[in-house]
């Protein structure tokens, strides 16, 4: 792990220019979520480019093995879910760290239930017996789910899991294949939209501790410590897109410009349709909540798909963020009058 020997040090190295000859290239992997938004303004406006760096945007399914990615080095930075893989990296040895926040409270997700059952399953203990979609095994969105259950006195052996992949959740609801399924924003809006579901338990009011940690920036550690300049220059220009994210999640100038970048990128039918979804919050410092990414990693030892806690240590550098605040100062939303939660 690297440690730099002080924070002054790491801003002053997150503020200089990257010397070298050509833009160095960096490969980024990401899902299409609402939260592409911060990323995509860090490439179009300019912000890697003037790190001296030359991003690369690879799109991934959200259940892909992006942790064997990562520790390969076929990625040397991943924006992605908590997942078991992840923390089993870990366990193993693989030279994989979170650096930085991505998405956390609120995150705007929602236990989505069938229309049709929704005389039926007028509580979480009327669940019980029922099917539950997720979108991988061992994912954070069954993490979700289960504090969701837990939340009404049933757990995850009280219902029927079943893996269903995000663009074949609308079929699933269709086909009633699910009964109910922990959902990200575009489809958590979409579905009940269309009459084929409502939202039912609103994942920010039942998972603690808060802020909730559903997402995070990974990095490969070998390559970090190969480029230190590079890393920290990459980070430092993702939290200036970061923040330009949060200044339109808070209605700042900025909104219909951002909203039309994360149309852009995939997410969402129209802008118009884009200003329905719940627009996932993240930490504008890009901490991540230690206490949070703990308890998922206990849930997940609990699971039985975890051999054993990992220290925070081994889990969580800080540096990077703590270097990129330093660099940047703090952040002060232009639409001062916002009361909206999170983002700040």
């Amino acid at each position: 792990m690297r440690i730099w020997p002080c924070v002054a040090l790491a801003a002053a190295l997150a503020l200089a220019p990257v010397t070298a000859s050509a833009q160095t290239k960096i490969k980024l992997g990401l899902t299409r979520t609402m939260i592409v938004g911060a990323t995509n303004t860090a490439v179009e406006k300019g912000y890697f480019r003037e790190a001296g760096l030359d991003v690369e945007v690879n799109y991934l399914d959200a259940s892909a093995s992006f942790v064997v990615l990562l520790a390969r080095e076929e990625l040397q930075i991943v924006e992605g879910g908590v997942s078991a893989s992840f923390f089993n990296g870990v366990h193993q040895g693989l030279p994989v760290r979170i650096a930085m926040d991505n998405v956390s409270t609120p995150v705007g997700h929602w236990i989505v239930l069938r229309s049709d059952l929704k005389d039926q399953v007028k509580s979480i203990a009327d669940f019980k017996g029922r099917v539950l979609g997720t979108n991988a095994p061992n994912s954070i969105s069954l993490y979700e789910a289960a504090r969701a259950l837990e939340s009404g006195g049933l757990s995850l052996k009280d219902v029927t899991v079943k893996t269903v992949g995000f663009p074949q959740m609308l079929a699933a609801f269709e086909s009633k294949a699910v009964d109910a399924f922990a959902m990200p924003a575009p489809w958590s809006t979409e579905i009940p939209q269309m009459g084929l579901g409502h939202q039912w338990v609103n994942v920010d009011d039942v998972v603690t501790p808060k802020p909730f940690v559903l997402s995070v920036v990974m990095y490969n550690t070998d390559w970090a410590t190969k480029h230190p300049k590079e890393a920290q220059a990459f980070f430092t220009a993702l939290l200036r897109g970061a923040r330009d994210y949060c200044d339109a999640y808070h209605n700042g100038p900025n909104r219909q410009e951002m909203a039309d970048r994360i149309v852009r990128s995939g997410v969402g039918r129209d802008v118009k349709a884009l200003e329905t979804y719940n627009w996932g919050a993240r930490s504008v410092d890009g901490k991540a909540n230690a206490g949070s990414l703990d308890d998922i990693q206990s849930w997940y030892v609990e699971q039985g798909v975890l051999p054993e806690k990992q220290p925070m240590a081994k889990v969580l550098d800080t540096s990077f963020a703590a270097a990129a605040n330093a660099a940047l100062g703090p952040f002060k939303p232009s639409n001062a009058a916002s009361q909206k939660p999170g983002c700040r």
